[in-house]
This record gives C-alpha cells, structure tokens and sequence, in this order.
C-alpha cells in the first residue's frame, strides 16, 4: 500500500508565549489542513537554551517547553512533533527518521533552520507571511531571513509576482497563495458559532507599534500604526460600535485622540492569550475592519490576513483595505474592499444593509476558496 504523502512545517511557536492565538491559528491553518488532505504531518521548532525562561518551580521545563507541550496536544500532534533545545530532543531521532523522507518541508517565515536533518529528495518552501517587510528586510536592512537552502518561495503576497508590486524580488520566483482556514476545525472548537447581537462591534486586532518604518526607492513601508491614523474617525461614520484589540496603552499618545473619536480598546492579552477567546472575541464581532500594514498597502503585493479568513469562517463579514488583493480575487459579498475611510463606512453600510447575506457568503468562502481543498491542492499542482 502507498504511504501517504509527508510534511514538515518548521514553526514558531514556543519562542512566542504571550498574546500569541493569531500565531497558532495562522501555522494550524497549514498544520491541520495538510493533515485534512490525508497528509502525514510532523511540526519542528529549534530554540537555544539562552532563550528559555526559567522554570517556574524546580523541576519543571522551561516555559516554552511546557507551552510547546500543551499546544501539540491540543491540537493533536503529540506524537508527530519535535522541538529542539541546542539541537537535542527526545523526539530527534523519530524525527530525524521522519524528515529524510518527507516529500515538502514548509518553513514558516524561514524560522527553522536544520534544514540538514531534512532528507535530499524532499522539496524545501519557504513560507512568506510578511510580503514586502521580508524583502525589505533583505534588501535594505540586510537582515538573513533564511532564504538561503529553500526550493520554492510561497507569498500571502497574492499579487506580488505581478508588474506594479513595488517590492524587491531578491531574485526570486515568489509563489502566490492564499491563507488557508480549516474553518470546520475552529467552529468545532468554539462550540457553536453564536447568533450576533446586532449592537456588537465592528473589530480589528492589531500591534500598534509593529515594525520599524522602511525606505525603499523613496518610498515610506510603515507599520499598523500609519493606516490605522488614517481610519480615527471611522465610528462617526457608521452606526454601530468599532473596537480595536491591541496592545496600545491608556498613556501613549494615540489613547485619548481615538476614544474620545469613539473606538473601543480591549487588551490584546483578553483577546490573544489563548485560542479560545480569540475564537470568542471574533465571533461576538460583526465583522473585521481588516486595517492593513502601511507598508502593505504601498508595496501593492496583495497581502491577504490569515486573521480575517477566520473571521469568514465564523460567518463574520470582512471589509479588507486594498493591498493589490483584489487583483487576485474579486470583491464579494461577505468580503469587500476598502480604499480609505469613506469607503470602509460605505462597506459596513452595505454589509448591514443584508447582514445575513453577507454571513453566509463569509462563510462559503471560507469553505471553498480558503479551503485547504481550495488553496492547498491547487499550491501542491504547483510545487511538487
């Protein structure tokens, strides 16, 4: 009998604790949805001793060993898993076994880096989650994002290989693709996905202060902070309420300019702390407010979120600021676009306007087009 085909997604997710439930989501949508396709899949992480925090108590793993182990059991990977401290793991020499007949190695944001413990055969994609910010970083910060060793290079850039992206291609072939959602897994998860209370906000979830600004060929490549500026007086123009989950304090300086324009701040750590009250966070929205990166939006690479196809997948609208995705999808009812702030008031009016049209719609696009049966098979067409 044939195996079924293998998969390593080199990941990161112990070295970030904290306010990290986009993060697991984003690399399970990979994880689990290759695994829905009847792949074998094994996740890898690698992290140096100099980087874990102390035990809690004596006797215990380190804090990030302790969070790697409560992730992969939750989200069954127990016995298909492998994290490496200064190279050395229980689980290395199954690993090591595993690997060296995989068919495709995925490297999420290059972060993993053994890739001698990979075998010759297997087919090494690295994975771009930050089109135009992991170019620049190359290109003008001269940063080594591990590009280096890898076959192919993916993009949620979906219009990056296109002419009038304005980004440096580094000489490479960047693949577009869609994020995927597993969007049966995270319903099941939640329970039941709720009714919406008419009254619930319109949301986004953000860093406030992400990366520094870029220049690139005279061009500023900022970070959420920018657009976000940009969209301040947004709850004057719709009826109901705008919230922002993020990590913005009640003494820096954007605080008071954007309560007193009537959003509504909620601590990213109430909302991002754990998986399942993201999930919740989410669905008691009425939709996303998908704020996109300054940077994004001038690099016009087609940057799409793996955050709103969760939202799709709950039957929450999203109204996405244009990156140059729209060149790779159309607008639709349950996802359209916005230019500026006029025309994000104008979406959430047509949303509201048939609500539960633009409901269902979200979420058959999340169950067809953002499928892992509609944007990982067509990807492995393409790559294998």
């Amino acid at each position: 009998m044939k195996r079924a085909p293998r998969l390593v997604l080199g990941v990161v997710l112990a070295r970030w604790l904290h306010a990290a439930a986009g993060n697991i989501c984003s690399i399970m949508h990979w994880a689990i949805g290759f695994r829905e396709l009847g792949w074998e899949v094994w996740i890898a992480e690698h992290l140096s001793s100099p980087e874990l925090q102390p035990p809690e108590r004596p006797g215990q793993a380190s804090p990030q060993e302790e969070y790697w182990k409560t992730t992969v059991e939750e989200y069954g990977f127990r016995s298909c898993e492998c994290l490496l401290i200064d190279g050395e793991s229980p689980q290395l020499e199954a690993f090591r076994e595993f690997a060296a007949s995989a068919d495709l190695f995925i490297n999420y944001a290059g972060h993993f880096k053994r890739l001698d413990l990979l075998g010759s055969r297997t087919v090494k994609a690295y994975l771009d989650v930050d089109p135009a910010f992991t170019q620049l970083w190359v290109e003008v910060c001269k940063s080594d994002m591990n590009l280096e060793g890898h076959d192919v290079f993916l993009t949620v850039g979906t219009t990056l290989n296109l002419p009038g992206a304005l980004l440096p291609t580094l000489g490479r072939e960047w693949i577009p693709v869609f994020p995927p959602v597993v969007a049966d897994y995270w319903r099941q998860k939640l329970g039941a996905v709720p009714n919406v209370a008419a009254a619930a906000p319109w949301t986004t979830i953000a860093h406030w202060y992400g990366y520094p600004e870029l220049e690139w060929r005279g061009r500023r490549y900022a970070g959420k902070r920018e657009s976000l500026v940009e969209m301040r007086s947004l709850p004057q123009h719709v009826l109901g309420p705008c919230a922002i989950a993020t990590d913005l304090a009640p003494d820096w300086d954007d605080y008071a300019p954007f309560t007193e324009a009537g959003w509504r701040f909620i601590p990213a750590s109430q909302v991002c702390g754990n998986v399942s009250s993201y999930l919740r966070f989410i669905a008691g929205s009425r939709g996303e407010i998908g704020v996109a990166k300054e940077g994004y939006i001038v690099s016009r690479g087609g940057w799409m979120s793996d955050r709103s196809v969760v939202y799709l997948a709950l039957g929450r609208p999203v109204v996405l600021q244009e990156t140059g995705w729209t060149r790779a999808i159309a607008p639709s009812e349950g996802m359209l676009v916005f230019h500026n702030i006029r025309d994000c008031a104008e979406a959430i009016r047509s949303i509201e306007a048939d609500y539960e049209t633009h409901s269902r719609a979200a979420q058959a696009l999340a169950d067809t087009i953002f499928s892992p049966r509609g944007v990982l098979k067509p990807l492995l067409g393409k790559i294998l």
